[in-house]
């Protein structure tokens, strides 16, 4: 990971460009066909751009001697399975936003049948934030724990150990932590001062989870299973 800065530098610069497409897709109009053709380029180049630059950590970290130019090649040269593994998990988080949907409908049925049951009074609203945050949690912490070997190709790998514990965290840091840094609002005095905490907290925010998608690459592609590979020196 000491070595990893160039990989880091290119992703600070990549993940940002990325959001600022979507951010310029999501502006766009579609009342035209020529402006409906232009949001449809815009957004496949997002998501090859998105497989491609993340396709790079999974190769980078998957070689013994890692070399940036390298990592993109082998990217660019798995990008149609990337691309399928990312519609594969659009798929799943859509069957999953479905049964959210399902739950969240029937959580008041359930709050209604528990006090029924149990003979003390569930609230509605509790049971629907139960849910919510129930399936937040199958979204960005289980669901990308078995999706990621996937897409890094590591699916035959076994995966145990640290594995189970370090990629729950980093998924936390990325999606949980990261968030809750850029929506926190200090009370500063002054225009000035505002902008400078939305800037700070803005850049330690992105920081974050770049640097946590990152580890989680390194962990995902080899990590504690290259680490534990028998000692080369020869014993007696």
């Amino acid at each position: 990971m000491r070595a990893s800065w160039p990989l880091w530098a290119v992703h600070l610069a990549g993940n940002a460009l990325l959001l600022w497409l979507g951010y310029y897709w999501l502006g766009l109009g579609e009342s035209r066909a020529p402006a409906l053709v232009w949001s449809a380029v815009v957004a496949l180049a997002i998501v090859v751009g998105a497989c491609w630059l993340h396709g790079a950590a999974f190769a980078w970290f998957a070689d013994a001697k890692p070399r940036l130019r390298t990592a993109f090649r082998t990217s660019l040269r798995r990008l149609g399975p990337l691309v399928g593994a990312a519609a594969v998990a659009v798929l799943v988080y859509w069957l999953a936003r479905v049964a959210e949907n399902a739950a969240s409908a029937g959580s008041f049925k359930l709050a209604s049948w528990l006090t029924l049951k149990m003979r003390r009074p569930v609230r509605p609203a509790a049971m629907a934030r139960t849910v919510s945050v129930a399936f937040w949690l199958v979204r960005w912490v289980v669901l990308p724990v078995f999706l990621l070997p996937v897409a890094a190709g590591a699916a035959s790998r076994v995966r145990k150990g640290l594995y189970w514990v370090q990629a729950p965290l980093l998924l936390l840091c990325a999606f949980w932590v990261a968030p809750l840094i850029y929506r926190w609002t200090p009370r500063v005095g002054g225009f000035g001062m505002e902008m400078a905490s939305f800037v700070v907290r803005l850049g330690s925010a992105y920081l974050i989870g770049v640097t946590a998608w990152l580890v989680l690459a390194f962990v995902t592609s080899s990590g504690s299973p290259r680490l534990s590979q028998l000692k080369t020196t020869p014993s007696p």
